[in-house]
Order: C-alpha cells, then structure tokens, then sequence
C-alpha cells in the first residue's frame, strides 16, 4: 500500500473523486435552477430540456479536460487529437453555420422570454409578414399557426434578425 502512496496514484484518485462529486454537483444545482426559471416563466419542459442538455454536455467536457490533467495525460498528445476533432466539428459547422445560429438564437429566447407559447406574433418582413399563434419553440425553429391554420417554422436564427411585433400574449 505504502508502494501506492508513494506514487501519488492515490492522490489521483482522490482529485478524480473530487471532480466526479463536484461534476455531480454542479449537474444537479443546474438542472434545479433551470427548472425554477422555467417554471416562474411557465416554459414548457420540454425547452427547459433542451437547455438542461446544453449544459450536460459542457460539464461532461469540463469532467473529462479535469481528469484528463490529474492523470497527467500528455497534453500535446490530446491537444492534437482534440484539435483535430474540433476541425472536423468547425467545418461541419461552418458549412452548416445557421445550425449553430439557430441554437445561440433559441437560448437568447429562452433566456429573455421575449414571447412564449400562446402568444400571437407578427413577424414584419417587408411588405408582407408572418402572424399566428406561437404553438411550440424548438432548439432551432418556432412553430406558428397562422390564421388559414397551416403550421410555419420559423428559424430561430430569423426570428431574432426580424421585428417581430407580440399582437396578444397569454
């Protein structure tokens, strides 16, 4: 046992313990938060869901960069690898650019809840427009019923470049 001590692998497992508590920790205090917020707002849960996995998937990384320097993993050595994961990730991005547009655009809306579902908008585009009533919003498009009573999806990405005017809100 002394042989392990000395190594300093036991200190490792303790730091590791002490990423996964606070991991834990962090997940637990962020999804209480998110679903107080969303409930004073009366979000449905399902968007609060999508923000709830946003945050998941930062902490999972923030988890693993922890361990990955406990361990003292050869950081040049994962600095590549994750370079070169990211490259791939920028360029699929980067090709698809509204996609992460339309993500950063659904978190603005649920975080400053300018309308929510119920609402009627009027998005002003030019001469015409689109009006209805506002029946979901999604991670990356709201869902409007307009008053012949088709279903529009709206990019979120879109919705925040337009003046959109609230007609009647819940």
């Amino acid at each position: 046992m002394k042989a392990i001590l000395d190594t300093g692998i036991s200190s490792n497992i303790i730091a590791t313990a002490i990423a996964f508590v606070i991991y834990a920790v962090l997940q637990i205090a962020t999804a209480k938060s998110l679903k107080r917020y969303g409930q004073e707002l009366q979000f449905p849960d399902q968007r609060v869901f999508y923000i709830k996995k946003f945050f998941k998937v930062f902490y999972v990384t923030t988890l693993l960069t922890s361990i990955v320097l406990i361990w003292g993993i050869d950081l040049q050595a994962a600095l590549v690898i994750l370079s070169s994961l990211f490259a791939v990730v920028g360029v699929g991005l980067f090709a698809n650019w509204s996609i992460l547009s339309n993500i950063t655009a659904s978190f603005i809306i649920f975080f400053t809840a300018p309308y929510k579902i119920g609402d009627t908008i009027r998005i002003v585009e030019g001469d015409e427009g689109t009006e209805g009533r506002i029946e979901d919003i999604k991670l990356f498009y709201l869902k409007i019923r307009d008053s012949k009573g088709q279903i529009v999806l709206y990019p979120n990405n879109l919705i925040m470049q337009k003046p959109t005017i609230i007609v009647t809100s819940e």
